[in-house]
């Protein structure tokens, strides 16, 4: 059976001693990670890899974020890879985009990233990439998940003076230092190519006169991040220092992007939003952004900006980031064409009108995770390094806050690695505003209308996006268009990647919208994503909330 979700593999942590069997059977019934899980799948990826790379000893190298039970999972991962022969190296407590760049700058043939994201602290997982920084694709995953099985069934027994001496790492360094080291190095980049730093935001009205609010989930990036922007001219702080663990009431897997607020309605418990309600509100004007949220493992990043009419405050997401970003990088440098890779999530009419730009603007969709977003800017069967004697007209998207974007290879020359990192993400976007505010242009695109819900503590097995169950979810949905429009009958697009993908797409009155239900690779839900086009909301006779709650209702009802 298949180990990996969408990204990587994931779950709550229980720390008991079982079989490999016990702890195989354990993962795929009740989402349970156990030290021996992750030993076997260390075993596996040790086997897949020399096979692949042809190496009796890889290196390896694996980093960590700060959840409770990562030190018992690590070592268990480190004597797995080191029985099957690996030279196991530890990059330390460390953002996931960190140890990508770990990854390149000591060529190491893959990279083991124990986190869960943004997932609660007592969940823990795994993401593999390989030598070039890329995570891992299915057919590797599968080859990983039927050693891991093979391996369970083998009849054998490891010393334990054996695994206690296999425990330990043949190095430790600080990878934290080489992140840093690798986004000075890509803010250079960028300062010489656009033309601006991070201290003209204040001047040019971008961010606020006040400290700048940033929130690193008290993940790896707390401890530097605000510190680090300081440096570099915007003066920052960090918000998520105070809570008690990662995840716990900060960071941006607590917010949707379509989130807004008026000033007089923000409450709740995050530490961000808390932050942003005592700012001083009569100083603050419409379009500035006064904070900035990652992830646990900070791959991530939602922005906070004054509304228009500034009444309140809302979430930049990723796909106004992806706007931003492109109108920029068009201003600077029209003669490079962009390539915009947007997952199935994201607004329709972001890519329906990216000829405002340019003819040489592009897209293509593609399934949620941002390993497919650099497939797709890749443009090729497997991912390659991309060569380019300057920087890459290439941005992956996911509204998520998720922003796949070019890093320069340090050992290759000209040649460019692909990555998502949250913390480029926020430089990137102030700078990309710093560059539309003083050119006087704001070409953005008009928003359509989405709607995502999840129905939880769903037996995901109940559904495959082509079984009876999918089959009944079309129906209602066509059933509702024709009776609320006049839609014609829906039709089923096949997306790389998806393999739970049921997206329906159709048209009212020429304005397209799409339906996308799949089960979440992470967590036992399933979820239900309306988007409709600028426009097609209003030909519609009732509110399109009332088709997604009733496929929910539906659901809910029949994979419990």
């Amino acid at each position: 059976m298949q180990l990996f979700g969408t990204d990587g593999v994931r779950g709550k942590v229980e720390i008991i001693q079982i079989e490999y069997e016990e702890a195989i059977s354990l993962y795929h019934n009740q989402r349970i990670i156990t030290p021996s899980l992750m030993r076997v799948i260390g075993e596996a990826v040790a086997i897949e890899l020399s096979a692949r790379c042809g190496k009796t000893k890889p290196q390896v190298v694996i980093g960590w974020d700060n959840r409770p039970n990562n030190s018992h999972l690590l070592t268990a991962l480190t004597q797995g890879l080191a029985i099957q022969g690996c030279e196991v190296h530890w990059a330390g407590e460390i953002a996931t985009p960190g140890l990508h760049y770990c990854i390149l700058e000591s060529a190491y043939d893959s990279g083991l990233m124990v986190t869960a994201s943004h997932n609660p602290a007592h969940d823990s997982g795994l993401k593999i990439f390989d030598n070039l920084g890329f995570k891992t694709y299915p057919e590797r995953e599968k080859e990983i998940s039927k050693i891991v099985e093979n391996l369970a069934s083998e009849d054998r027994e490891v010393d334990d003076i054996l695994l206690e001496k296999l425990s330990n790492p043949n190095t430790i360094f600080n990878g934290w230092e080489k992140h840093l080291e690798a986004l000075q190095n890509r803010l250079d980049l960028i300062r010489l190519e656009w033309d601006v730093v991070l201290k003209d935001a204040i001047d040019l009205g971008v961010v606020t006169s006040s400290k700048f609010l940033v929130d690193g989930s008290k993940g790896s990036a707390h401890a530097w991040l605000a510190n680090w922007l300081t440096s570099n001219g915007l003066t920052s702080v960090e918000q998520s220092s105070s809570c008690i663990q990662i995840n716990k009431n900060c960071g941006a897997g607590n917010f949707s992007p379509t989130d807004k607020w008026l000033w007089e309605e923000i409450e709740g418990e995050h530490v961000l939003l808390n932050s942003i309600k005592s700012l001083e509100i009569s100083t603050l004007k419409p379009g500035q952004i006064v904070a900035a949220a990652l992830d646990g493992d900070a791959d991530r990043c939602l922005l906070f900006e004054v509304m228009e009419n500034g009444s309140g405050i809302q979430v930049v997401d990723g796909d106004r980031i992806a706007d931003d970003i492109i109108q920029a990088g068009v201003l600077k440098s029209s003669s490079t064409n962009w390539i915009l890779a947007a997952s199935i999530e994201s607004d329709l009419s972001l890519t329906s009108s990216l000829k405002r730009f340019s003819e040489g603007v592009g897209s293509v969709e593609t399934a949620v995770g941002d390993r497919w977003l650099s497939l797709a800017l890749c443009n090729a069967s497997e991912p390659i390094l991309i060569q380019e004697d300057k920087m890459p007209g290439k941005i992956g998207c996911e509204d998520s806050g998720h922003i796949v974007l070019p890093i320069l290879h340090p050992k290759f020359k000209d040649q460019w690695s692909l990555v998502g990192d949250g913390v480029m993400t926020l430089v990137y976007t102030i700078l990309a505003r710093c560059v539309l505010n003083s050119s006087n242009v704001n070409n953005s695109f008009k928003s359509g209308w989405k709607l995502r819900k999840s129905v939880k503590e769903v037996d995901r097995k109940l559904w495959d996006g082509m079984n009876e169950l999918s089959l009944q979810i079309q129906n209602l949905a066509e059933e509702w268009f024709t009776n609320n429009s006049n839609s014609t009958k829906l039709s089923r697009a096949e997306i790389n990647g998806s393999t739970s993908l049921l997206l329906l797409q159709g048209e009212v009155e020429n304005l397209p919208f799409s339906l996308g239900i799949r089960n979440s690779g992470t967590e036992p839900k399933i979820s239900v994503s309306l988007r409709l086009s600028v426009g097609c909301k209003e030909k519609l006779s009732k509110d399109p909330l009332e088709l997604v709650e009733a496929l929910c209702e539906h659901l809910s009802r029949n994979m419990r």
